[in-house]
């Protein structure tokens, strides 16, 4: 018995020793099957954005022009690395988010996730051309006002 207790515990980084039993284990699998699907989701999503204008107006065909933004994609990320994402990870309060709880944390994961992927399959459906980008704004805007109204007096840790 003790041996299945001890393999729940993992340790995180500036976290310490963390149980991944009984339902948080359940959401970070939960985490883990969103980041594959947004992923997915805004792999295609972000590729119809990107085709759209040169097949509409005919400068490309769609045999053509998917894999060619694919190609484009593929050498941005590689030649000019992940920077803008950094600079956007800068943003956000990290300190205090590292300060809450796990499970917290772990559900603010996952809804950010979740609604991401409603955000993406809602607007490649209805053919608005927005990426991710502008809901990710979003997204740390409401983050920051949720957590300085619940967690503005407490004292987390």
């Amino acid at each position: 018995m003790h041996t299945i207790s001890y393999l729940n515990l993992i340790s995180l980084p500036l976290l310490g020793d963390v149980d991944l039993s009984g339902p948080i284990l359940i959401i970070f699998f939960l985490c883990l099957l969103a980041v594959v699907g947004f992923e997915f989701v805004n792999g295609f999503h972000d590729t119809a954005n990107a085709v759209a204008t040169v097949i509409y107006t005919k400068a490309l065909k769609p045999v053509i022009a998917v894999p060619w933004s694919g190609f484009w994609n593929f050498i941005g990320v590689n030649v000019g690395g992940i920077a803008v994402a950094m600079g956007i990870l800068k943003l956000l309060p990290l300190n205090d988010m590292m300060a809450l709880p796990v499970q917290v944390g772990a559900c603010l994961v996952l809804a950010v996730l979740i609604t991401s992927i409603l955000w993406n399959l809602s607007t490649w459906y209805f053919g608005i051309l927005l990426k991710f980008t502008h809901l990710n704004w979003g997204h740390d805007w409401w983050q920051s006002c949720i957590y300085k109204f619940l967690y503005r007096n407490r004292k987390l840790g």
